[in-house]
Protein backbone atom coordinates (compact mmCIF):
# COMPACT_ATOMS: atom_id res chain seq x y z
CA UNK A 1 0.00 0.00 0.00
CA UNK A 2 2.39 2.44 1.25
CA UNK A 3 4.48 1.18 -2.33
CA UNK A 4 2.07 2.16 -4.13
CA UNK A 5 0.97 5.35 -2.84
CA UNK A 6 4.37 6.63 -3.38
CA UNK A 7 4.40 5.78 -7.15
CA UNK A 8 1.75 7.64 -6.97
CA UNK A 9 2.26 10.96 -5.53
CA UNK A 10 6.00 10.58 -7.40
CA UNK A 11 3.51 10.25 -11.01
CA UNK A 12 1.30 13.30 -10.25
CA UNK A 13 4.49 15.26 -9.32
CA UNK A 14 5.96 14.53 -12.48
CA UNK A 15 3.09 15.02 -14.69
CA UNK A 16 3.25 18.30 -12.74
CA UNK A 17 6.43 19.18 -13.80
CA UNK A 18 6.07 18.20 -17.16
CA UNK A 19 3.45 20.91 -17.38
CA UNK A 20 5.51 23.30 -16.15
CA UNK A 21 8.05 22.94 -18.45
CA UNK A 22 5.76 23.11 -21.29
CA UNK A 23 4.14 26.26 -19.91
CA UNK A 24 5.56 28.37 -16.59
CA UNK A 25 3.68 28.90 -13.66
CA UNK A 26 2.06 32.55 -13.14
CA UNK A 27 4.33 34.37 -11.38
CA UNK A 28 2.81 35.35 -7.72
CA UNK A 29 1.76 38.87 -8.71
CA UNK A 30 -0.50 37.60 -11.62
CA UNK A 31 -1.87 35.01 -9.38
CA UNK A 32 -2.99 37.33 -6.94
CA UNK A 33 -4.28 39.34 -9.60
CA UNK A 34 -6.29 36.67 -10.70
CA UNK A 35 -7.70 36.12 -7.03
CA UNK A 36 -8.76 39.75 -6.60
CA UNK A 37 -10.29 39.97 -10.22
CA UNK A 38 -12.76 36.70 -8.98
CA UNK A 39 -13.48 38.05 -5.89
CA UNK A 40 -14.33 41.81 -6.62
CA UNK A 41 -17.87 43.42 -6.38
CA UNK A 42 -19.38 46.61 -7.97
CA UNK A 43 -20.63 49.28 -5.82
CA UNK A 44 -22.81 51.92 -8.04
CA UNK A 45 -23.28 55.57 -7.28
CA UNK A 46 -25.60 57.90 -9.33
CA UNK A 47 -24.26 60.87 -7.49
CA UNK A 48 -26.62 60.77 -4.39
CA UNK A 49 -27.40 57.07 -3.37
CA UNK A 50 -24.86 53.98 -3.19
CA UNK A 51 -26.27 50.80 -4.39
CA UNK A 52 -25.00 47.12 -6.45
CA UNK A 53 -23.82 43.97 -4.40
CA UNK A 54 -20.74 45.80 -2.52
CA UNK A 55 -23.10 48.14 -1.25
CA UNK A 56 -24.88 44.88 0.29
CA UNK A 57 -21.83 42.89 1.13
CA UNK A 58 -20.42 46.17 3.59
CA UNK A 59 -23.67 46.33 5.42
CA UNK A 60 -23.91 42.77 6.49
CA UNK A 61 -20.63 42.96 7.32
CA UNK A 62 -21.37 45.79 9.25
CA UNK A 63 -23.95 44.61 10.59
CA UNK A 64 -22.70 41.20 12.01
CA UNK A 65 -19.26 42.59 13.46
CA UNK A 66 -19.31 45.25 16.70
CA UNK A 67 -16.42 47.25 15.22
CA UNK A 68 -16.47 48.94 11.21
CA UNK A 69 -13.26 50.08 10.45
CA UNK A 70 -13.16 52.51 7.85
CA UNK A 71 -8.99 53.25 6.88
CA UNK A 72 -8.64 55.86 4.53
CA UNK A 73 -6.85 58.19 2.31
CA UNK A 74 -7.77 61.73 3.04
CA UNK A 75 -9.56 63.87 1.01
CA UNK A 76 -11.64 61.40 -0.78
CA UNK A 77 -15.37 62.95 -1.85
CA UNK A 78 -16.66 60.05 -2.64
CA UNK A 79 -15.53 58.59 0.45
CA UNK A 80 -17.48 60.51 3.29
CA UNK A 81 -20.61 60.12 1.38
CA UNK A 82 -20.16 56.44 1.43
CA UNK A 83 -19.32 56.73 5.25
CA UNK A 84 -22.48 58.71 5.89
CA UNK A 85 -24.97 56.51 3.86
CA UNK A 86 -23.06 53.10 6.07
CA UNK A 87 -23.45 55.09 9.14
CA UNK A 88 -27.00 56.04 8.81
CA UNK A 89 -27.91 52.12 7.69
CA UNK A 90 -25.78 50.88 10.41
CA UNK A 91 -27.49 52.53 13.15
CA UNK A 92 -30.33 50.20 13.01
CA UNK A 93 -28.52 47.52 13.91
CA UNK A 94 -27.03 49.28 17.07
CA UNK A 95 -24.16 51.98 15.80
CA UNK A 96 -24.22 54.26 18.01
CA UNK A 97 -20.76 55.99 18.33
CA UNK A 98 -18.02 57.59 15.64
CA UNK A 99 -14.39 57.13 16.64
CA UNK A 100 -12.86 59.85 14.44
CA UNK A 101 -9.59 61.47 14.20
CA UNK A 102 -9.75 64.34 17.02
CA UNK A 103 -9.16 65.32 20.20
CA UNK A 104 -11.61 63.88 22.92
CA UNK A 105 -12.04 67.61 23.90
CA UNK A 106 -13.13 68.47 20.47
CA UNK A 107 -15.16 65.56 19.57
CA UNK A 108 -17.40 66.36 21.85
CA UNK A 109 -17.20 70.40 20.59
CA UNK A 110 -18.52 68.78 17.02
CA UNK A 111 -21.36 66.66 18.77
CA UNK A 112 -22.69 69.26 20.23
CA UNK A 113 -22.50 71.79 17.39
CA UNK A 114 -24.16 69.13 14.93
CA UNK A 115 -26.76 67.90 17.78
CA UNK A 116 -27.97 71.43 18.37
CA UNK A 117 -28.11 73.08 14.68
CA UNK A 118 -26.35 70.47 12.30
CA UNK A 119 -23.91 71.76 9.63
CA UNK A 120 -24.82 75.15 10.17
CA UNK A 121 -23.86 74.48 14.17
CA UNK A 122 -20.48 73.33 12.70
CA UNK A 123 -20.18 76.29 10.57
CA UNK A 124 -20.71 78.47 13.92
CA UNK A 125 -18.24 76.24 15.46
CA UNK A 126 -15.61 76.39 12.57
CA UNK A 127 -15.73 80.50 12.76
CA UNK A 128 -14.22 80.51 16.00
CA UNK A 129 -10.68 80.42 16.81
CA UNK A 130 -9.01 77.11 16.66
CA UNK A 131 -12.71 75.28 16.08
CA UNK A 132 -12.39 74.00 13.35
CA UNK A 133 -10.12 70.69 13.68
CA UNK A 134 -8.08 68.86 11.14
CA UNK A 135 -9.93 67.04 7.88
CA UNK A 136 -13.29 68.40 8.63
CA UNK A 137 -13.02 71.64 7.31
CA UNK A 138 -13.47 70.15 4.63
CA UNK A 139 -16.98 70.20 2.98
CA UNK A 140 -17.66 66.51 2.47
CA UNK A 141 -15.99 65.66 5.69
CA UNK A 142 -18.35 68.07 7.98
CA UNK A 143 -21.59 66.71 6.06
CA UNK A 144 -20.81 63.40 7.31
CA UNK A 145 -20.35 64.51 10.71
CA UNK A 146 -24.03 66.14 10.59
CA UNK A 147 -25.39 63.06 9.00
CA UNK A 148 -23.98 60.86 11.46
CA UNK A 149 -25.17 62.96 14.37
CA UNK A 150 -28.68 63.21 13.33
CA UNK A 151 -28.57 59.21 12.67
CA UNK A 152 -28.92 58.92 16.71
CA UNK A 153 -30.94 60.73 18.35
CA UNK A 154 -30.92 61.68 21.97
CA UNK A 155 -28.14 63.76 24.04
CA UNK A 156 -25.52 61.00 24.68
CA UNK A 157 -22.78 62.06 22.83
CA UNK A 158 -21.48 60.15 19.66
CA UNK A 159 -18.55 61.34 18.71
CA UNK A 160 -15.45 60.21 19.88
CA UNK A 161 -12.02 61.85 19.83
CA UNK A 162 -9.59 59.52 19.99
CA UNK A 163 -6.53 61.63 18.84
CA UNK A 164 -4.00 64.56 19.22
CA UNK A 165 -5.59 68.50 18.43
CA UNK A 166 -2.77 70.11 15.56
CA UNK A 167 -5.14 73.14 15.25
CA UNK A 168 -7.43 73.60 18.83
CA UNK A 169 -5.39 74.65 21.48
CA UNK A 170 -7.05 77.83 21.05
CA UNK A 171 -10.38 75.79 22.28
CA UNK A 172 -8.94 73.93 24.78
CA UNK A 173 -7.09 76.44 26.50
CA UNK A 174 -10.52 78.37 26.29
CA UNK A 175 -12.33 75.52 28.10
CA UNK A 176 -9.43 75.68 30.32
CA UNK A 177 -9.78 79.37 31.67
CA UNK A 178 -13.70 78.65 32.13
CA UNK A 179 -12.65 77.08 34.93
CA UNK A 180 -12.53 78.45 38.74
CA UNK A 181 -8.94 78.25 39.99
CA UNK A 182 -6.42 79.94 42.35
CA UNK A 183 -3.87 82.76 41.31
CA UNK A 184 -1.53 80.34 40.52
CA UNK A 185 -2.94 78.18 38.27
CA UNK A 186 -4.72 81.21 36.32
CA UNK A 187 -0.79 82.83 36.19
CA UNK A 188 0.87 79.59 34.62
CA UNK A 189 -2.65 79.01 32.29
CA UNK A 190 -2.01 83.10 31.04
CA UNK A 191 1.65 82.25 30.00
CA UNK A 192 0.26 78.99 28.18
CA UNK A 193 -1.97 81.49 26.40
CA UNK A 194 0.25 84.15 25.79
CA UNK A 195 2.24 81.56 24.21
CA UNK A 196 -0.25 80.39 22.07
CA UNK A 197 -1.63 83.77 20.56
CA UNK A 198 1.95 85.06 19.85
CA UNK A 199 2.72 81.98 17.80
CA UNK A 200 -0.64 81.92 16.01
CA UNK A 201 0.12 86.13 15.66
CA UNK A 202 3.42 84.82 13.97
CA UNK A 203 1.79 82.23 11.44
CA UNK A 204 -0.66 84.87 10.54
CA UNK A 205 2.19 87.01 9.84
CA UNK A 206 4.03 84.86 8.01
CA UNK A 207 1.87 82.17 6.88
CA UNK A 208 4.31 79.58 7.95
CA UNK A 209 2.89 76.17 9.51
CA UNK A 210 6.24 75.95 11.56
CA UNK A 211 4.66 78.45 13.80
CA UNK A 212 1.43 77.21 14.12
CA UNK A 213 1.74 76.31 18.27
CA UNK A 214 0.72 72.68 18.22
CA UNK A 215 4.47 72.53 15.96
CA UNK A 216 6.28 75.76 17.81
CA UNK A 217 4.99 75.13 21.68
CA UNK A 218 7.05 74.02 25.06
CA UNK A 219 5.20 71.02 26.64
CA UNK A 220 6.96 72.88 29.39
CA UNK A 221 4.71 75.17 30.01
CA UNK A 222 1.50 72.33 29.84
CA UNK A 223 3.95 70.75 32.52
CA UNK A 224 4.29 73.57 34.74
CA UNK A 225 0.71 74.28 34.79
CA UNK A 226 -0.31 70.62 35.74
CA UNK A 227 2.15 70.99 38.72
CA UNK A 228 -0.06 73.78 40.38
CA UNK A 229 -3.46 73.00 38.99
CA UNK A 230 -3.63 69.66 41.84
CA UNK A 231 -7.28 70.14 42.50
CA UNK A 232 -8.33 69.49 38.71
CA UNK A 233 -11.19 67.48 37.60
CA UNK A 234 -10.70 64.92 35.27
CA UNK A 235 -11.58 66.97 31.80
CA UNK A 236 -8.95 69.51 33.03
CA UNK A 237 -6.33 66.18 33.27
CA UNK A 238 -7.83 65.10 29.71
CA UNK A 239 -7.09 68.50 28.10
CA UNK A 240 -4.35 68.70 29.46
CA UNK A 241 -3.07 65.34 28.50
CA UNK A 242 -4.01 66.44 25.09
CA UNK A 243 -1.97 69.67 24.99
CA UNK A 244 1.09 67.74 26.02
CA UNK A 245 1.05 64.92 24.17
CA UNK A 246 0.47 67.30 21.04
CA UNK A 247 3.19 69.69 21.64
CA UNK A 248 5.56 66.07 22.36
CA UNK A 249 4.26 64.22 19.72
CA UNK A 250 5.03 67.04 17.02
CA UNK A 251 8.40 68.25 18.97
CA UNK A 252 9.76 64.45 18.34
CA UNK A 253 8.52 64.86 14.38
CA UNK A 254 10.07 67.98 13.85
CA UNK A 255 13.11 66.81 15.46
CA UNK A 256 13.45 63.99 12.91
CA UNK A 257 12.58 61.17 15.42
CA UNK A 258 9.66 59.97 12.72
CA UNK A 259 9.27 56.58 14.38
CA UNK A 260 9.20 57.73 18.22
CA UNK A 261 6.15 60.61 17.25
CA UNK A 262 4.25 57.78 15.27
CA UNK A 263 4.72 54.94 18.31
CA UNK A 264 3.54 58.08 20.88
CA UNK A 265 1.04 59.20 18.87
CA UNK A 266 0.00 55.22 18.71
CA UNK A 267 -0.10 55.06 22.08
CA UNK A 268 -2.63 58.39 22.56
CA UNK A 269 -4.89 56.80 20.32
CA UNK A 270 -5.23 53.52 21.99
CA UNK A 271 -5.35 55.12 25.72
CA UNK A 272 -8.19 57.59 24.52
CA UNK A 273 -9.85 54.68 22.54
CA UNK A 274 -9.85 52.93 25.64
CA UNK A 275 -11.13 55.16 28.33
CA UNK A 276 -14.10 55.50 26.40
CA UNK A 277 -14.46 52.16 26.05
CA UNK A 278 -14.39 51.12 29.46
CA UNK A 279 -16.86 54.49 30.43
CA UNK A 280 -19.42 52.63 28.65
CA UNK A 281 -18.36 49.27 29.85
CA UNK A 282 -18.86 50.94 33.59
CA UNK A 283 -22.45 51.61 32.34
CA UNK A 284 -22.74 47.90 31.24
CA UNK A 285 -23.25 49.17 27.59
CA UNK A 286 -22.30 46.78 24.68
CA UNK A 287 -22.24 49.96 22.03
CA UNK A 288 -21.05 48.80 18.26
CA UNK A 289 -18.78 51.89 17.43
CA UNK A 290 -17.55 53.06 13.48
CA UNK A 291 -14.22 54.43 13.26
CA UNK A 292 -12.82 56.64 10.66
CA UNK A 293 -9.09 57.00 10.47
CA UNK A 294 -6.47 57.65 8.16
CA UNK A 295 -5.52 54.09 6.39
CA UNK A 296 -2.21 53.40 9.12
CA UNK A 297 -4.32 54.03 11.86
CA UNK A 298 -6.97 51.33 11.33
CA UNK A 299 -4.69 48.58 9.75
CA UNK A 300 -4.44 45.30 11.58
CA UNK A 301 -0.86 43.60 12.91
CA UNK A 302 2.02 46.64 11.97
CA UNK A 303 0.86 49.59 10.56
CA UNK A 304 2.83 51.42 8.10
CA UNK A 305 4.16 53.64 10.15
CA UNK A 306 6.07 50.72 12.30
CA UNK A 307 3.82 51.14 15.31
CA UNK A 308 1.08 48.68 16.80
CA UNK A 309 -2.06 51.28 16.24
CA UNK A 310 -6.27 51.31 16.70
CA UNK A 311 -6.94 49.28 14.10
CA UNK A 312 -4.63 46.21 16.26
CA UNK A 313 -6.20 47.05 19.33
CA UNK A 314 -9.74 46.96 18.24
CA UNK A 315 -10.06 43.33 16.52
CA UNK A 316 -8.45 42.16 19.69
CA UNK A 317 -11.01 44.04 21.90
CA UNK A 318 -14.05 42.62 19.31
CA UNK A 319 -12.21 38.93 19.50
CA UNK A 320 -12.05 39.36 23.76
CA UNK A 321 -15.98 39.61 23.47
CA UNK A 322 -16.63 36.73 21.11
CA UNK A 323 -17.77 39.75 18.73
CA UNK A 324 -15.13 40.61 15.63
CA UNK A 325 -14.07 43.77 13.87
CA UNK A 326 -14.29 44.32 10.19
CA UNK A 327 -12.21 46.47 8.30
CA UNK A 328 -12.06 48.17 5.04
CA UNK A 329 -9.24 50.32 3.51
CA UNK A 330 -9.94 53.18 0.65
CA UNK A 331 -8.29 54.22 -1.78
CA UNK A 332 -8.45 56.53 -4.42
CA UNK A 333 -8.95 55.23 -7.89
CA UNK A 334 -6.47 55.41 -11.12
CA UNK A 335 -5.78 59.08 -12.18
CA UNK A 336 -8.21 60.56 -9.44
CA UNK A 337 -7.34 63.17 -6.65
CA UNK A 338 -7.78 63.91 -3.36
CA UNK A 339 -7.79 66.83 -1.35
CA UNK A 340 -4.54 68.29 0.61
CA UNK A 341 -4.82 70.64 3.25
CA UNK A 342 -2.59 73.85 2.57
CA UNK A 343 -1.72 75.26 5.85
CA UNK A 344 -0.99 79.01 4.89
CA UNK A 345 -4.20 79.41 3.49
CA UNK A 346 -6.81 76.84 5.80
CA UNK A 347 -8.20 75.55 2.45
CA UNK A 348 -8.17 72.28 0.51
CA UNK A 349 -6.21 71.96 -2.77
CA UNK A 350 -6.79 69.41 -5.46
CA UNK A 351 -3.98 66.95 -5.71
CA UNK A 352 -2.84 62.98 -6.77
CA UNK A 353 -2.73 60.71 -3.58
CA UNK A 354 -0.75 62.09 -1.32
CA UNK A 355 -0.79 59.38 1.62
CA UNK A 356 0.79 56.72 -0.92
CA UNK A 357 -1.13 53.74 0.47
CA UNK A 358 -1.21 52.64 -2.88
CA UNK A 359 2.52 52.03 -3.68
CA UNK A 360 3.00 49.16 -4.30
CA UNK A 361 -0.02 47.23 -4.24
CA UNK A 362 -0.99 47.06 -8.28
CA UNK A 363 -2.04 43.65 -8.37
CA UNK A 364 -4.94 44.81 -6.20
CA UNK A 365 -5.33 48.11 -7.51
CA UNK A 366 -5.30 46.59 -10.99
CA UNK A 367 -8.28 44.50 -10.39
CA UNK A 368 -10.77 46.76 -9.62
CA UNK A 369 -12.56 47.85 -12.76
CA UNK A 370 -12.35 51.18 -14.96
CA UNK A 371 -15.46 53.15 -14.56
CA UNK A 372 -16.90 52.32 -10.93
CA UNK A 373 -16.33 51.90 -7.50
CA UNK A 374 -14.79 48.53 -6.67
CA UNK A 375 -14.76 46.60 -3.59
CA UNK A 376 -12.35 43.80 -3.24
CA UNK A 377 -12.27 41.00 -0.30
CA UNK A 378 -8.50 40.81 0.67
CA UNK A 379 -9.93 37.27 2.66
CA UNK A 380 -9.51 34.81 -0.73
CA UNK A 381 -6.19 36.09 -1.27
CA UNK A 382 -4.37 35.34 2.47
CA UNK A 383 -4.09 31.60 1.00
CA UNK A 384 -1.50 32.35 -1.80
CA UNK A 385 0.10 35.29 0.03
CA UNK A 386 2.15 33.23 2.41
CA UNK A 387 4.92 31.87 0.43
CA UNK A 388 8.12 33.16 -0.54
CA UNK A 389 7.39 35.19 -3.17
CA UNK A 390 4.91 37.06 -0.99
CA UNK A 391 6.99 37.71 1.51
CA UNK A 392 9.40 39.70 -1.16
CA UNK A 393 6.24 41.96 -1.32
CA UNK A 394 5.74 43.65 2.44
CA UNK A 395 3.39 46.07 1.30
CA UNK A 396 0.76 43.38 -0.08
CA UNK A 397 1.27 42.25 3.05
CA UNK A 398 0.20 44.48 4.96
CA UNK A 399 -2.95 45.06 3.47
CA UNK A 400 -4.35 41.74 2.51
CA UNK A 401 -3.81 40.53 6.16
CA UNK A 402 -4.14 44.35 7.17
CA UNK A 403 -7.65 44.63 5.82
CA UNK A 404 -10.66 42.21 5.56
CA UNK A 405 -11.87 44.25 1.86
CA UNK A 406 -9.93 47.32 -0.17
CA UNK A 407 -12.47 49.68 -1.32
CA UNK A 408 -10.83 51.49 -4.75
CA UNK A 409 -12.85 54.77 -5.85
CA UNK A 410 -12.70 54.40 -9.49
CA UNK A 411 -13.35 58.26 -11.01
CA UNK A 412 -13.02 59.47 -7.21
CA UNK A 413 -13.09 63.40 -7.15
CA UNK A 414 -11.25 65.18 -4.19
CA UNK A 415 -13.17 66.97 -1.46
CA UNK A 416 -13.87 70.74 -1.26
CA UNK A 417 -13.49 73.56 1.62
CA UNK A 418 -16.44 73.93 3.36
CA UNK A 419 -17.57 78.06 3.60
CA UNK A 420 -18.07 78.55 7.14
CA UNK A 421 -17.33 82.42 6.87
CA UNK A 422 -20.43 83.58 4.99
CA UNK A 423 -23.66 83.54 7.31
CA UNK A 424 -25.57 80.51 6.57
CA UNK A 425 -29.05 82.10 6.06
CA UNK A 426 -28.07 84.40 3.47
CA UNK A 427 -26.67 81.33 1.65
Amino acid sequence: MHTSFSFFCALIISVAVGHAADSPAPGFDERLNVLAKENRYRLDYDGEVFSGPAMTILIDEGRAAQFFLLGEEHGIAENPKLAAALFAELSGSGYSKLAIEVSPYMARQLDDAARADGIDGLKSLFKEPGGEPAFFGMKEEAEFLSAARAAVPGKAPVFWGADYEVLGDRQLITRLEEKRNTAIVAEHLSNLRAASDAAWLKYEETKGPQYIYSFSGDPALVRALRDVWTNRDQETSNILDTLEETLEINRLFLSGKNWQSNQRRAALLRANFLEHWNAEKKKRRNPKVFAKFGASHMVRGRSFTETFDLGTLIPELASAQGNKSFSVLVLPGKGAQVAVFDPTTFSFQPATGKDGYSKNIEPIISAAYDDVITLIDMRPLRNISNGTSAVNAPRLQKVIYGFDMVLVMSGSTPSGTLDHESDPESE
